[in-house]
């Protein structure tokens, strides 16, 4: 821990470090346990390339464009949490981008984190900083991050609102929560309705808890956080639940043009597949 700075310190000072370099923090979890079961059994898994495997799931080009966004509003010498980091891989080119933030990544998945540390290499215990724990017991001091940043995690968790406690806790006063999860897509539920699929909005289905975003959970947000929160619709062309996800590979052309078109635009919630909430904390 030579050489880090005295913030970083205090937030992993209470954690203990593993002999696999990552940092452990006590929780208990009982109502994810059926995904909690089905993560291990996909993260047992062995991956020749990671983000092949990524770009199945996300857009590379779309998300690479926005943790750029995210990066380029930050002071410098901040601290970020992703909340559900998995493998770490939106903060691969951080060293390119903004050498000067740290990361810290916490995942209810320790062999998620074994997969970071694959794909992360040189930068861990440097920029990056991997903790086994869960979302709803952060396992860090309160005002401690300058940018709370989770993709596609608080969707899962039953008690929405006591993960966005959480992350208020931790954020620093203006600091910057940003939650993406899966968007209410009006014209991919009226293809899955037309071809008589199931398009699922909320609850439970056979392996796990998802809520897609909804105005329930903006006023949730909104309530915790006393503040306005700004919605963003994201991977308009990236859609893996009707098969089209070629964008979704780095530096595809369609993925970059798909980056660009992500915005606040109303019009573009009848086609996102994201749709991100975002709030200062006062």
């Amino acid at each position: 821990m030579t050489g880090q700075s005295n913030p970083l310190n205090e937030i992993l000072m209470n954690l203990e470090l593993g002999a696999d370099g990552i940092y452990s923090s006590e929780f208990a979890n009982t109502r994810q346990e059926k995904e909690i079961a089905l993560r291990e059994n996909v993260a047992a898994d062995h991956y020749d390339d990671y983000l092949a495997a990524i770009s199945r799931y996300h857009s590379i080009p779309v998300m690479d464009w926005e943790v750029s966004r995210a990066l380029g509003k930050l002071s410098e010498n901040v601290i970020i949490l992703d909340v559900g980091g998995c493998w770490g891989w939106h903060w691969r080119k951080i060293a390119q981008n903004r050498p000067d933030i740290k990361v810290v990544i916490i995942d209810f998945i320790r062999q998620n984190l074994i997969h970071a540390q694959a794909l992360l290499g040189e930068l861990l215990h440097d920029q990056i900083f991997l903790v086994h724990g869960d979302a709803t017991q952060l396992p860090f001091p309160d005002d401690t991050f300058d940018l709370v940043w989770t993709v596609q995690t608080l969707q899962h968790i039953p008690n929405f609102e006591s993960a966005v406690q959480e992350s208020h806790r931790v954020l620093t006063v203006g600091g910057t929560f940003i939650n993406y999860s899966f968007n209410r897509a009006l014209l991919i539920e009226f293809i899955f309705k037309l071809f008589r699929k199931k398009y699922h909005i909320k609850g439970h289905n056979v392996t796990m808890y998802l809520a897609l975003a909804s105005n329930e959970q903006k006023q949730i947000i909104e309530y915790i956080f006393g503040n306005e929160v700004y919605s963003r619709f994201t991977e308009i062309l990236f859609h893996p639940d009707i098969k089209f996800s070629l964008t979704g590979k780095e530096n595809n052309l369609l993925g970059r043009l798909d980056a660009w078109l992500g915005g606040s635009l109303f019009l573009l919630r009848w086609l996102a597949r994201q749709q991100s909430y975002e709030v200062l904390k006062l």
